[in-house]
């Protein structure tokens, strides 16, 4: 019998029963294809089969070893769709590949892995893509066989409801989303050996190159009366988050700086806890104070954080959303709106999964720390690992491509081209540049790209076409990979010399290291000074 390959996940939830059908969404490739790869042990001598237009991600992943000794010992029966048949009717697909699979016949207890985007799926209606699943169970019933469906795509979630009214038909459900970088596996239902499991949620952490449940690490608190907290409706609040002189209501009480705020946490159960963020915080001390607040105070506690001079960007905003923040406030000047905003999180509680270590997050920034110009191929692969780490943190992300006008050299525009941020890279391919923005929403990109670009755009590109969805730019970037695979492309690192200045820098520069408290526009020493003795003239 198949089952997941998951320590700490409870015995239904991994049981893969023979002849079933059960589906896995999710909204990207590489997440339902990981949990399939778990379904595949090494001692196992069941015959594999997979079915999938993108069948390099499922023997070039993290944890794809276990198939790649199976197909060493011959197990595995892996099935493409060609490019020339991406065009033909889905249905035609479908009935075409259980054709296929039925001419084995030793597919008993055997696991068999299909694998659509919602891109493919999209021109099914809603009969016709019943009735291919009414069809893939019949093939599971006659052969014996355990099937996993697999979706992904970024319309993922109207096919979820769809397939929760097939409750008749599928032996099991399982959603797989990405939550402030935890995997989290939802059991919508799970027919096993004796019963059916319905409605439940793991946290999934990665540990050794394989899955593991994460335990709670959050310390939950009880109580002190029926569903009530002493200190619910107490605010406390740092005094630079607010304008000098401000009146506040009896139940807020002001404290020095953030530091006080922290030490005055966790004797707090159910409190709002405000915090400030200037130009001098520090971000990084900041984000972890939170965190252990959240770690050991629990999910009633409320944190609040207040940016003053508007400093905080889009990342740190997801960062502190990811390690148990539960507002980010930007009116300073209007205390009014201050007290609603706080009012509307009171009563409720921190819901977000939380990450098991503050380390466990900042790994995903540090896969952002490259930048500038990339050769094309190592581009696509660069892109795909910062989409990732977009996704673990919640960041939004761009890839921009700039269609260059006729008789354009085209190492004249990437030379126009300076890149400050981590995370932002480039390339070129034929007449297209390739531009990928971490951290950069979609209707931002105009103002970017004129941060970055020296000159106006349209006096050397043609046009410009952006892909903000994660799902399409790592399908993208594979596309690409395959098509110009073996192709000689020209590489113009060597005459983009002068753009190295850009480039990350593991060093730490001087000004970084001051004293963070020092007033700005204050410097005690001045290196390029000359001192000048000087003497009254009747003294000479």
């Amino acid at each position: 019998m198949q089952n997941f390959n998951i320590s700490g996940l409870q015995p239904a939830a991994t049981e893969l029963k023979p002849a079933s059908l059960y589906a896995i969404l999710a909204p990207l490739d590489h997440f339902s294809t990981e949990l399939a790869l778990h379904a595949i042990n090494k001692p196992s001598t069941s015959d594999i089969y997979i079915v999938s237009s993108q069948i390099e991600t499922f023997f070039e992943g993290a944890y794809s070893d276990a198939l790649n000794h199976a197909f060493d010992q011959h197990k595995v029966h892996p099935f493409r769709f060609s490019a020339d048949t991406r065009d033909w009717p889905k249905q035609q697909i479908i009935n075409n590949t259980l054709k296929e699979l039925n001419a084995y016949k030793q597919l008993n207890e055997a696991l068999v892995i299909v694998h659509f985007s919602t891109t493919d799926l999209a021109s099914l209606d809603q009969r016709q893509l019943t009735n291919s699943i009414h069809a893939f169970k019949g093939f599971s019933r006659d052969s014996g066989a355990t099937t996993l469906f697999l979706v992904s795509g970024p319309e993922v979630t109207n096919y979820r409801f769809l397939f929760r009214r097939l409750n008749d038909v599928l032996d099991g459900l399982v959603y797989v989303e990405n939550d402030s970088t935890v995997r989290v596996l939802e059991y919508d239902y799970w027919h096993h050996s004796t019963g059916i499991l319905a409605s439940v949620q793991y946290p999934l952490m990665n540990e050794d190159g394989h899955f593991k449940v994460q335990q709670d690490t959050i310390t939950e608190k009880q109580p002190l009366t029926a569903g009530v907290f002493a200190d619910e409706d107490e605010v406390w609040i740092v005094q630079g988050a607010i304008p000098e002189g401000t009146k506040l209501p009896a139940k807020y009480k002001i404290i020095k700086d953030n530091n006080a705020l922290f030490s005055k946490g966790p004797k707090l159960e159910a409190a709002t806890l405000v915090f400030a963020v200037s130009r001098y915080t520090d971000l990084a001390l900041l984000a972890k104070q939170c965190f252990e607040l959240r770690k050991n105070c629990g999910r009633w506690l409320k944190l609040v954080i207040q940016n003053v001079d508007g400093v905080i960007r889009h990342q740190d905003e997801c960062l502190f959303l990811t390690l148990g923040v539960n507002l980010i406030l930007y009116s300073f000047s209007e205390p009014s709106r201050l007290l609603s905003q706080v009012q509307s999180i009171q009563g409720f509680q921190f819901s977000r999964p939380l990450p098991p270590s503050i380390e466990h997050v900042l790994q995903f920034t540090e896969n952002t720390f490259s930048k500038g110009y990339l050769p094309f191929i190592e581009f696509t692969k660069q892109v795909e690992v910062h989409s990732d780490s977009a996704v673990n943190l919640g960041v939004s992300g761009v890839l921009v491509k700039l269609e260059l006008l006729p008789r354009i050299d085209p190492i004249h525009p990437l030379h126009l081209f300076h890149i400050k941020r981590e995370g932002d890279v480039f390339s070129l391919v034929e007449n297209t540049v390739y531009l990928y923005l971490h951290a950069c929403r979609e209707n931002d990109v105009n103002n970017a790209i004129k941060h970055l670009f020296k000159l106006e755009t349209n006096d050397f590109f043609a046009q410009q076409n952006i892909i903000s969805d994660h799902f399409y730019i790592q399908q993208e970037c594979k596309q690409l990979r395959r098509y110009y695979a073996g192709q000689d492309i020209t590489d113009y690192s060597a005459q983009l010399t002068e753009n190295e200045s850009y480039k990350f820098t593991q060093a730490i520069d001087a000004s970084v290291a001051a004293d963070i408290e020092t007033p700005e526009f204050t410097k005690n020493e001045r290196a390029d000074a000359v001192p000048f003795k000087m003497a009254l003239k009747s003294n000479l």
